[in-house]
């Protein structure tokens, strides 16, 4: 699964190439299920950016649903009632500057950063609902599509986000019906390359941790060019 994501700075050039309308929020360097995400969807025709809860609740769960589904696998979605639905109709691209995973080593989980290899953001494929909540009110709410992962990602879990390039994010926004085959055509793994990752402070497994330093590899740990750390500012 895809766990924790960061939204600190490169993320808002994919709300501009999109040519959806920025969003003003605070840097985040450790985003939990549970809590807001940047997200940018179609509906009714516009292009929104908004913070949506991250933890997918379908539209037909009970009215007093809270808990959300972090993630949804990208094989055999259409055979799954909670996700079924979203992934014909409701699709949204969620910009990152990266994830965290954990590699579990012995009896330890390691966890290590991801980012593009470029260095510039990601744009990940997720799913959205409007679920109505129990006081009468609606609410909608996204999750992170996952697919197997690539030479990089497979060093430290058995999944990885779905990554978007090019025209596959438009195509993704797109409020044309899916099938399973157009579903399947841009849920693919990223190619080997696509990423770097490196190893991070353990200070990342407490949620209410959210600072500069989560991002930075560990002294010692696998090095990355000086830029990375330019940017971090």
């Amino acid at each position: 699964m895809c766990g924790r994501v960061t939204q600190f700075s490169r993320w808002e050039e994919i709300v501009k190439n999109l040519a959806a309308p920025p969003a003003e929020v605070s840097p985040r360097y450790n985003i939990s299920p549970g809590t807001p995400l940047v997200s940018v969807r179609r509906e009714q025709g516009v292009l929104r950016t908004e913070a949506l809860p991250w933890g997918f609740v379908p539209a037909w769960a009970p009215a007093d649903e809270q808990a959300g589904h972090a993630n949804a696998r990208a094989e055999g979605i259409f055979d799954r009632p909670t996700f079924r639905d979203s992934a014909r109709h409701r699709r949204c691209v969620i910009p990152i500057d990266g994830y965290y995973e954990w590699k579990t080593e012995g009896k330890l989980k390691s966890p290590y950063y991801f980012r593009a290899a470029d260095g510039g953001p990601l744009a990940v494929g997720g799913l959205w609902s409007l679920h109505l909540a129990a006081d009468g009110t609606s609410r909608r709410t996204l999750c992170l599509v996952t697919v197997a992962p690539n030479r990089e990602a497979g060093e430290v879990h058995s999944r990885m986000p779905v990554v978007l390039t090019g025209p596959a994010r438009q195509a993704w926004l797109s409020e044309r019906a899916f099938t399973p085959d157009d579903f399947a055509a841009l849920t693919v793994t990223a190619p080997d390359r696509t990423l770097s990752l490196h190893r991070v402070s353990p200070d990342v497994n407490r949620v209410a941790v959210d600072a500069k330093h989560l991002v930075r590899p560990l002294v010692g740990a696998m090095d990355q060019p000086d830029f990375f750390g330019d940017l971090l500012g």
